[in-house]
């Protein structure tokens, strides 16, 4: 028996294909020209405790060959992988201000349940939760891992959202200030930005092309890497949400910094022009409206074109009214008060020769007839 065991373990190290038996070069731990050694590249007996035969902690292992270069120099030093061997520098980018919290070390288990079921769990992240280190491969980085379908049921992945939903769906550990990503994105919302299925609202004249009223995108279209040269994904980044362009959401001054992130998929002209919405402009350059005041960009439960009020800086009207009505193509009303400016309601699309709307706080009842629709 003893003589069984030793030879099935040797087997193991020798030919990793009898426990992955499609593993080869398409995957990027089972190249031999590699892994110089195999799987004693990375596993050496029986290493630490509570880990799976690894010289070093599983939280900072995957480090020896994608962090700092000296690291990946030392495993080429020791034959674990070949001199020719480039790895991206991973470590870096948990450096990051904004990063997934792979530091939480000891929380994350293997084969633990997500999403989480117990509202007491510590929240963490593990590299093990993204990428399964014997299936992954250069063109699926998710491939041998589990995801979450938009219901809720543990799935294996065809979408990139769903490997995210897995932490950002349906946990029971969820803090306060997040929201349920899969809820928010459900096509049966009134809006939404089109990561799950295509957007509702067919106008849409500010989209940078290729993209289209009909495109798809995914998560990692805005959650990215900050540094387009450094490895792709939501790792770390300098910006907050971990964002891979600046996304100011306070109120503020206007400009392609602010809101590059918004600009990178929407004109700036466009918007600025009024083409989509007759006010974008009087809203966000003269009343320095952020985008977030008015626009929540995953999705909207309640309104259409994704409004959804930041109520940090947008207070129901003088009489207690808030909310918003769509009336079709680009028309509406807006009931609400911001920036010192009372909409009580206010209906658009947009200002008449009789009156031009400004900043300050307009009379209530309005001396304008409704005929005449001003402000947002």
């Amino acid at each position: 028996m003893v003589r069984l065991i030793i030879v099935l373990v040797l087997m193991l190290f020798i030919s990793p294909s009898i426990l992955y038996p499609d593993s080869g070069k398409e995957r990027s731990h089972g190249d031999r020209n590699k892994l110089l050694r195999g799987c004693a590249s990375c596993h050496k007996g029986h290493g630490v405790y509570n880990t799976p035969m690894l010289s070093e902690r599983k939280e900072v292992f995957c480090f020896r060959c994608h962090g700092n270069s000296i690291y990946a120099e030392n495993a080429k030093r020791a034959g674990d992988i070949a001199k020719d061997v480039r790895t991206s520098n991973i470590q870096r980018e948990f450096e990051k201000p904004y990063r997934h919290p792979i530091e939480k070390i000891g929380i994350h288990r293997y084969g633990e349940i997500l999403p989480e079921a117990d509202a007491s769990m510590p929240r963490h992240s593990a590299c093990g939760d993204c990428h399964h280190h014997h299936y992954v491969t250069e063109e699926n980085k998710m491939a041998g891992v589990r995801g979450t379908s938009k219901d809720g049921v543990k799935i294996r992945i065809a979408y990139e959202y769903e490997l995210c939903f897995s932490c950002h769906s349906y946990s029971a550990n969820l803090p306060a200030y997040q929201t349920n990503k899969a809820e928010i994105f459900n096509s049966s919302n009134p809006s939404f930005h089109p990561v799950v299925a295509p957007g509702k609202n067919i106008d849409v004249p500010s989209l940078v092309p290729p993209l289209t009223a009909s495109s798809l995108i995914k998560c990692t279209d805005c959650h990215d890497n900050d540094d387009p040269a450094g490895p792709k994904g939501p790792h770390g980044s300098n910006y907050r949400y971990i964002l891979s362009k600046n996304y100011t959401t306070t109120d503020g001054s206007e400009g392609p910094f602010q809101y590059e992130l918004c600009y990178n998929c929407h004109r700036r002209s466009s918007i600025l022009s009024n083409e989509s919405f007759p006010l974008h402009d009087l809203h966000i350059s003269t009343a320095g409206a952020s985008c977030r005041t008015c626009h929540n960009p995953h999705g909207s439960s309640q309104y259409t074109h994704l409004v959804d009020f930041n109520r940090a800086s947008v207070m129901s009207s003088n009489s207690g009214q808030f909310g918003y009505i769509d009336f079709g193509v680009r028309a509406g009303q807006c009931a609400l008060n911001c920036h010192g400016k009372d909409h009580d309601p206010a209906v658009y699309p947009g200002a008449t020769p009789e009156y031009s709307p400004s900043l300050s706080p307009v009379p209530s009842p309005s001396p304008y007839p409704s005929r005449y629709p001003f402000g947002k």
